[in-house]
């Protein structure tokens, strides 16, 4: 068998979770383009229709699925979908994500439960239902068991720390340990976990923040963060970056990779 054999991705089921927009749907056409039936999930079902027309013209199919990744009900409908729809599930590419920053001396109790709750609770709940059909399917294998693929997203900040970022730190740092725990639990089915560490990508949490959003960066921190890495040659990333990483651990190429964190960060952080 060619070598390359090992990073096709024909006949795969993918879940990517806040695909939408972003790295989220980055990855939803990139697995598409592989050859992966891909469920689309996002919070709004406009972004996820709009991505899973992106997947129809990679030559793919898929649905797409309204759910919030802090809600247990949507998590379990939105695996239920990749069962239902097309028979199994392969990959589980857990993408959402958000931020809302403030120093801690100002970091209310409500910022602090939301950032847990969307990105910690939220991959939580993702790795248990993905587990729970991986399980079953692998059951239904029989002796040679297919490998399985759950793909969990942290950050330089879970790694390192960021200023403003208690919450999300903290939640990003709880995944990288998730990641580890879901890898051991998982060997016996077959189950590879892994997680990608992004530095800063070019998103929509990544821009100046507006004038009352809760999203984005204030633009002096902004543009002080930007003067350092044009001072180190360091690049702002593009949401092709994670893709990559994200493609290459839902093959079969990463088989013999699980219960690892990959710094994909440009540099920014080693």
């Amino acid at each position: 068998m060619a070598i390359l054999d090992d990073f096709k991705l024909d006949g795969k089921v993918a879940v990517v979770t806040g695909a939408g927009r972003g790295i989220g749907q980055t990855v939803a056409v990139a697995l598409a383009e592989g050859g992966a039936k891909v469920i689309v999930n996002d919070l709004d079902i406009e972004p996820a229709n709009e991505t899973l027309e992106l997947v129809k013209k990679a030559g793919s199919d898929g649905v797409a699925i309204a759910g919030n990744v802090a809600s247990k009900d949507d998590v379990q409908k939105t695996v239920k979908t990749a069962l239902d729809k097309f028979g199994g599930l392969d990959v589980m590419a857990n993408i959402a994500g958000i931020t809302r920053d403030g120093m801690l001396h100002k970091m209310s109790e409500d910022m602090w439960d939301f950032i847990v709750d969307v990105n910690m609770k939220g991959t939580f709940f993702c790795c248990q239902a993905a587990m729970a059909a991986m399980r079953d399917l692998a059951k239904a294998d029989g002796k040679e068991k297919k490998s399985r693929k759950i793909i969990n997203t942290s950050s330089v900040a879970g790694l390192f720390g960021n200023k403003g970022q208690a919450n999300y730190s903290a939640a990003k740092s709880g995944i990288v340990g998730l990641t580890k725990t879901v890898a051991i639990e998982g060997l016996m089915f077959n189950v590879q976990c892994n997680c990608v560490a992004p530095g800063w990508i070019d998103t929509r949490l990544t821009q100046k923040k507006p004038e009352g959003s809760d999203i984005g960066i204030p633009d002096q921190d902004r543009q002080q963060s930007l003067m350092y890495m044009n001072f180190m040659g360091i690049r702002m990333g593009a949401p092709i970056d994670i893709a990559r990483v994200v493609y290459f651990l839902s093959t079969s190429g990463s088989d013999y990779l699980t219960g690892v964190t990959l710094n994909v960060s440009g540099g920014l952080k080693t």
